[in-house]
């Protein structure tokens, strides 16, 4: 087997797409157009782009972030990804994981449950009609060049809590109510030439009229990030889901992860997973006539969680998957291969980005997973000076918990700043370190338990 990527004629999968997950991590405006080049060179051809704080809202500006893009950064990459027949789907919450705009006191009344900021109520109207706002806020940005735009609307899962909701899923069911919500944004885009997608996981108890009638008005994207991400009947998801939404005639789409998908708070994507999971959905695609996939690559799991892998720490993930959505396999040492492809790419440039940004970040997960905490928790948190007992203190133990946290936090600190030096100028410097504080915290806050 030869060992070099995009070795196939013709790809594997005709839409081969990557997701850029902006919130709290964000490439900067320069690194984000070289990104373009750089996802063109992997032959994809299509960019999942979810804004979140990080657009130039117009009517709520309200919800964007200090280091939000401006209004004529956006022109500049609709143009650029246009030259490089990179298509851009726009993603903006409808449902679920509405954290940034929801979490506004100006719009509290829209929340399902009063006190959780993730999801609106389908029953209030104003729920739909702000979402239009702002898909038309996105939609006057983009140069006519948006042909799809995703919607989210996954994980309501306090869908139905409210007493008007509880009322009507008890009436028609959750498919009903659900339908309710998004059916006024779907055909607002529809009206538009604009086709819209959803995630797939609410409707995948469905019943199968109802699945229908979603199909006809939005594609659904099935995800799953796992080595085996279509299992058998009782898993996540399954055959029979894919099975039944091509038979009530939905366009469906497959979603993988390049990084994002090995946990919450971990430095680097796992490779062999992330290899098995794009070569799987690849075979899923051609198995189930799949319209394209997308390798989501989330970088928190929801806006109020500390932030997971970076772009520029993964990027040999990145080229290894996109490889196996074009090929349908890879080579035995496809990682060599990746890094074999950077090395290759405008002279090295991208290579010598990435392989500091990554040993920087393997570094500083290996110090965060290292055995200081279970240490502290094991010889610390139960002790019972600390615990409303302290006459009964061993004071050498608490000074050596002293010397060890605080030569661990130098430790930590020197490889947090490693982490930036290497990152430095691929994303906002604020980030930077809220990402290498978020690997800080935990310690310092067992630090001051000891008086570190």
């Amino acid at each position: 087997m030869s060992n070099r990527l995009f070795s196939a004629k013709r790809p594997a999968v005709p839409l081969r797409g990557i997701h850029l997950d902006l919130k709290g991590s964000q490439p900067t405006p320069a690194r984000m157009l070289q990104l373009m080049d750089v996802l063109a060179a992997t032959r994809l051809n299509c960019a999942l782009i979810e804004w979140e704080d990080t657009f130039p809202w117009k009517r709520y500006p309200e919800l964007k972030s200090p280091t939000a893009y401006t209004p004529e950064f956006i022109g500049r990459l609709m143009d650029k990804a246009g030259e490089l027949g990179i298509e851009i789907i726009p993603l903006v919450q409808c449902f679920g994981h509405s954290e940034n705009v929801l979490s506004h006191v100006r719009f509290r009344r829209l929340r399902e449950v009063p006190d959780n900021v993730a999801e609106f109520c389908p029953s209030d109207p104003r729920s739909a009609q702000l979402i239009i706002e702002l898909v038309d806020d996105v939609l006057a940005l983009s140069r006519g060049l948006i042909t799809r735009f995703h919607l989210g609307g996954d994980e309501a899962w306090h869908m139905g809590s409210c007493p008007k909701c509880r009322k009507a899923v008890k009436a028609h069911g959750r498919d009903w109510l659900y339908l309710k919500h998004v059916t006024p944004i779907l055909d607002h885009l529809n009206d538009l030439g604009v086709r819209p997608i959803l995630w797939d996981d609410m409707m995948r108890k469905w019943p199968v009229a109802a699945i229908k009638e979603m199909g006809r008005k939005a594609d659904l994207m099935s995800w799953a990030y796992g080595a085996n991400p279509v299992g058998k009947k009782k898993e996540w998801l399954n055959e029979g889901h894919l099975r039944t939404f091509k038979a009530a005639s939905v366009t469906n789409w497959g979603a993988s992860a390049y990084k994002g998908g090995d946990g919450a708070f971990v430095d680097l994507p796992n490779p062999a997973e992330r290899a098995k999971n794009n070569l799987a959905w690849a075979a899923q695609a051609k198995k189930h006539g799949l319209a394209g996939v997308v390798m989501t690559a989330w970088s928190r799991y929801n806006t109020f969680l500390s932030p997971c892998e970076t772009i520029e720490a993964s990027l040999d993930c990145l080229v290894f998957s996109a490889a196996a959505l074009w090929d349908g396999k890879l080579p035995r040492d496809y990682v060599k291969a990746s890094h074999a492809f950077l090395k290759r790419y405008k002279g090295g440039r991208e290579w010598h980005r990435f392989s500091k940004c990554q040993r920087a970040a393997a570094e500083l997960g290996k110090w965060q997973k290292g055995g200081v905490l279970y240490w502290l928790e094991e010889e610390l948190e139960r002790a019972a000076c600390l615990n409303g007992e302290p006459k009964r203190i061993n004071p050498a133990i608490i000074r050596r918990a002293r010397e060890r946290v605080r030569m661990e936090l130098a430790k930590g600190k020197k490889l947090g700043d490693a982490f930036i030096a290497a990152h430095r100028g691929a994303m906002p410097e604020m980030w930077l370190k809220l990402y290498v504080a978020s690997r800080l915290m935990p310690l310092a806050r067992r630090a001051k338990a000891v008086g570190a």
